[in-house]
């Protein structure tokens, strides 16, 4: 059965191309701090989707548990432009010729992550 007690989950925030402040979940059992770097590089999954002004939040996954969380991977949920986590300019804010700020936000995520 999976443990749960012990993931947390902290919000971030990564700078994309234009400056745009992009955050981004990150759920792990331990936490690095974004101000240092981690001493033990551990597997990701980092999702994203940004579309539809769909919002995307963590929530509980049993496949993400159970199969990646308890075996020390991180999983990280980005916020990415085109979605609807902040309304309707968010959403706009990567609409057709500005679908590459998506794109550009989803790797600003990424090179954070590798930071960290």
């Amino acid at each position: 059965m999976f443990d749960h007690r012990d993931i947390k989950v902290a919000q971030h925030f990564a700078s994309s191309k234009d400056g745009t402040r992009v955050p981004f979940f990150l759920i792990s059992r331990d936490l690095p701090s974004s101000s240092s770097s981690s001493s033990s590089p551990r597997p990701v999954i980092l999702y994203g989707y940004g579309g539809f002004q769909v919002p995307l939040l963590p929530g509980y996954q049993a496949d993400v548990g159970a199969a990646w969380l308890e075996r020390g991977g991180a999983y990280v949920v980005a916020n990415i432009r085109g979605g609807g986590e902040f309304g309707p300019a968010w959403h706009r804010a990567a609409l057709r010729d500005k679908r590459q700020r998506a794109y550009e936000d989803f790797f600003a995520v990424a090179e954070e992550l590798i930071a960290m």
